[in-house]
Formats: C-alpha cells, sequence, structure tokens
C-alpha cells in the first residue's frame, strides 16, 4: 500500500531550547478530516526505528530537508508521542532555524506523520464484524461509529514532518508579521522582497475566505511556489565543480521570474 499522511497540531511541549528538543503528539485515536481513526497501539516502528528522520513537509528526497531527528517514540494510552531534536547546532541548515524559531515563539505547531497501513478495516468490508468490534474496542458510541470510514489497526511509521514551508502561509505570514522571523531568515531560505509580499497576501487571502475550496485552491498554489523557494535555493548552493554557464543561471532566472508571475496571476484569479 501507498504512504498515507496525517496531521495534528498539538500543543508543542520545548524540553530545552538551547539544543532544539521539543516532545509532540503524533497522532491520537480521533476522527480525522478523512473520517478515518489510527489505533495507538497498532504502531509499528520496526523502519522507523532504523534512521527516524524529522523532515519538511514530508520531502525526504534531499538531505536539505532533513530538518533532524526523532530521538524517542512512544505510545502512552491513546497517544503516539514523539521527541524530535531539530537540527539547530548545525548553522548551514537554515530550514531548521527558521522552523525552531517559529516553534519556541508558537507559530509552527503541527507535525505529520507519514505511514504505511499493514492491517485496516472499514464499514464497506464483506465481513462487517470486524469493524463493528474495532468501534467497539475504541469505546465508540453508535452515532460516532456512523462516521467513521475506516480504522487502521496496523500501521508502520516511516517519518514524521514539521510544516514549515510547505504548509498553507498563515503560520509563517504571521511569524514574520510578529518580527519572530525576520527578512533574514526568510532570505537565507530562499525568499526574496516580493515574495515575501506574495507570502502575506496568501496569507490574507486566506483568512479572508470561508469557502473551502478557494482555501484549497489558495494552499495549493502556496504549495507550488514554496517548492519553487526549495529548488532556487538548492540551485543556489556553492557547486564549483559542476559551476552552472552564465547563460544557464540567466535562462534559470528568467524561467523563475515567469513561475513567479504566474503564481502571482493564479492567486488573482482566485481571490477576485
Amino acid at each position: 500500500m501507498s504512504k498515507l499522511i496525517r496531521t495534528l497540531t498539538p500543543e508543542v511541549r520545548v524540553i530545552d531550547a538551547a539544543r532544539g528538543i521539543a516532545d509532540y503528539v503524533a497522532s491520537d485515536e480521533s476522527l480525522d478530516s478523512y473520517a478515518e481513526v489510527i489505533k495507538a497501539s497498532g504502531w509499528k516502528f520496526s523502519r522507523f526505528a532504523k534512521n527516524a528522520p524529522f523532515v519538511d513537509s514530508h520531502d525526504y528526497y534531499c538531505i536539505e530537508k532533513l530538518l533532524g531527528k526523532v530521538t524517542d517514540f512512544r505510545v502512552e494510552g491513546k497517544q503516539l508521542i514523539e521527541r524530535v531534536q531539530w537540527a539547530v547546532e548545525v548553522p548551514e541548515n537554515t530550514l531548521a532555524q527558521l522552523g525552531w524559531k517559529m516553534t519556541q515563539g508558537g507559530y509552527l505547531k503541527a507535525v505529520s506523520v507519514g505511514f504505511v497501513p499493514v492491517k485496516a478495516v472499514s464499514k464497506w468490508d464483506s465481513d462487517n464484524k470486524p469493524f463493528a468490534e474495532a468501534c467497539k474496542d475504541l469505546g465508540m458510541t453508535t452515532e460516532a461509529a456512523m462516521q467513521v470510514r475506516c480504522i487502521y489497526l496496523e500501521q508502520e511509521q516511516l517519518e514524521l514532518s514539521a510544516c514549515i514551508i510547505g504548509a498553507n502561509p498563515n503560520a509563517l505570514a504571521k511569524a514574520h508579521k510578529d518580527g519572530c522571523v525576520v527578512d533574514g531568515d526568510l532570505a537565507a531560505c530562499g525568499f526574496r522582497d516580493e515574495d515575501m509580499n506574495f507570502l502575506h497576501d496568501c496569507a490574507a487571502d486566506y483568512e479572508a475566505t470561508d469557502d473551502p475550496i478557494a482555501r484549497n485552491a489558495i494552499r495549493s498554489v502556496y504549495h507550488s511556489f514554496a517548492r519553487l523557494i526549495g529548488r532556487q535555493t538548492l540551485s543556489t548552493q556553492p557547486n564549483p565543480k559542476n559551476a552552472t554557464p552564465a547563460h544557464g543561471r540567466a535562462a534559470a532566472e528568467e524561467a523563475q521570474q515567469r513561475d513567479r508571475a504566474r503564481f502571482v496571476a493564479e492567486l488573482k484569479s482566485i481571490t477576485q
């Protein structure tokens, strides 16, 4: 089965501010937005324990998106508790520095678990008895059980993510507006002056509408924009052995400017 993602927005408990250590409730047994429940006792860590990566927005295809490591993971009652050490001791990891500042400031609380289902029951199974038993085991009322689509009984964790740039822009924009995150922090992660304006426009437009379709569209545009920022940051890292020729850099710059203009136009079309 393919990897699934579930996000919670818990209260983060900072354990050691100097070392970047915090505890998160990574998962619980509440009904999520997919009408699904994840059984706490079903968490498996055989693959996760080998590396226990803490990454940005489920992107672990390059080391620049590695924000730190999960140093402890355990199930307590109906909650999956995980302790994270952000890579704040690595000055070159600007994304981790940004994320930890936002965490301490109370702007970044969301963590998201990437996992592979191992065993699940559904209300549409031909034999409905296991599903009914799982609902009973979770202590659900009949009314609550009627809302559930699927219950994951066993699941293998792959990674834990923070949602810094790839999520909706509200937290990052508010942190910037309130001075917790300064221009230099965003510039270190690839933002330009005009990008910061776009960031605040996205957040303002997101807050100004209650239309879920419009909000999803704004998030989608911002997510694509954030991926552009990430690609730009990687492309500007020193690489003397394989340096891009000047004409190649100019072409890449023109392409990025076109992408930026397209994102602005898409945002305007959504909000007008």
